[in-house]
């Protein structure tokens, strides 16, 4: 009988090891207000930060440096993780070219126009992300992610100036 319950208890063993799978880690969420404040000193524009998001809108990453497509141009990038579990990003920028906002929008292409918040931004999309993209005074402010156009337009319409 010991032997039969040590053989039982090994295949479980066995069972349990091959079927073990870690859990994934949880959400880092971030304050990125210091980020956003060092790039609105730093900025020779005006940097627009999201105010007013509900707490379900979780910052999870941001940085003030340049990419392997701006070029010289600082890029201010906060991601998010939004209410609705997907991935939303903004990013500030003087860079503009193609490569660049290839970069942004994960190789996206203009579909349209949408007006959100009195302005109208480009409608970009890729297979797996959407974006919008405005263009002006020679700063590139684009708005992407995995979740759908109404969390993108959320995320536009609580941008305001960042006081410098």
């Amino acid at each position: 009988m010991v032997r039969s319950m040590a053989v039982v208890l090994a295949l479980v063993f066995v069972i349990v090891l091959l079927a073990w799978r870690p859990l994934p880690d949880a959400v880092t969420e971030i304050d990125a207000s210091p980020v956003v404040a060092r790039a609105a000193l730093q900025a020779d524009f005006t940097v627009l930060d999201p105010s007013g998001l509900p707490e379900s809108w979780r910052a999870t990453s941001a940085r003030w440096e340049t990419t392997a497509e701006s070029g010289e141009s600082l890029v201010l990038h906060v991601g998010y993780v939004t209410p609705s579990d997907e991935y939303a990003q903004i990013s500030e920028s003087r860079a503009a070219s193609e490569r660049y906002l290839g970069e942004q929008t994960s190789a996206g292409a203009p579909v349209g126009t949408r007006e959100v918040a009195g302005q109208v931004w480009q409608e970009w999309e890729s297979p797996d992300r959407s974006s919008l993209v405005l263009i002006d005074g020679g700063v590139t402010t684009i708005v992407s992610g995995t979740g759908g156009w109404d969390e993108l337009e959320s995320l536009v319409r609580a941008l305001n100036p960042v006081a410098s």
